[in-house]
């Protein structure tokens, strides 16, 4: 049961971050990831 709200949870919270930000979950991490990455770099 926990695994189904879970999904739930993750589902809106992408739905959410698509409304406001344009990307999917995965997208935004890997965004967030690479501006990290690029922030270490320097």
């Amino acid at each position: 049961m926990g695994t189904v709200i879970g999904l739930l949870i993750l589902a809106g919270v992408d739905v959410y971050l698509k409304r406001k930000t344009g990307l999917h979950v995965h997208q935004w991490i890997a965004k967030k990831y690479s501006d990290y990455q690029k922030n270490k770099g320097e």
